[in-house]
């Protein structure tokens, strides 16, 4: 249920870009099973949110980090297609890493890496959703699998 929500939220922010692009940012709460940053294994530092983001024909996933790193998978929403044939609810390719870095001093670097990779929704148990995103850089592989859990009290 909440896969399917998901991409029904990804799919209305698509259709809205055709009018003035309004920025759509969705937090989503759960655990984060997987961080690689550059080839870097840092799962335990991940987050316990991610952020989903919606503007135009763009969307994006973003990881965050307890040092500040964020890693955001990002890519056009029209090309996503549904895998059914093999166990996937749907496929959002991506394009571009944005890996930013939050530096000693406080200020934050943000490099654009070029990539060919994906964010992928694979079916879960009853009141979960899976995103799990991969993609090859330049710099090296970056991956993030994060599972939220429905707030609905137990019974419902």
């Amino acid at each position: 249920m909440l896969t399917r929500v998901f991409t029904l939220l990804l799919l209305i922010g698509v259709s809205c870009a055709a009018e003035a692009q309004p920025l759509t940012r969705n937090v989503l709460k759960g655990t984060c099973e997987t961080l690689v940053v550059a080839g870097r294994d840092v799962s335990p530092t991940c987050g316990e949110s991610i952020v989903n983001t919606v503007q135009g024909r763009r969307t994006s996933f973003d990881f965050t980090s307890s040092d500040g790193t964020t890693v955001s998978f990002s890519g056009t929403g029209m090309p996503q297609d549904r895998q059914e044939e093999v166990g996937v609810d749907a496929l959002q390719p991506v394009s571009a890493v944005i890996l930013s870095v939050k530096g000693p001093d406080g200020g934050i670097t943000r490099d654009t890496l070029m990539t060919v990779g994906s964010c992928r929704f694979p079916a879960s148990s009853p009141g979960r959703s899976t995103v799990a995103c991969a993609a090859d850089t330049q710099r090296g592989r970056f991956e993030g699998t994060f599972t939220t859990a429905s707030e609905a009290a137990p019974g419902r």
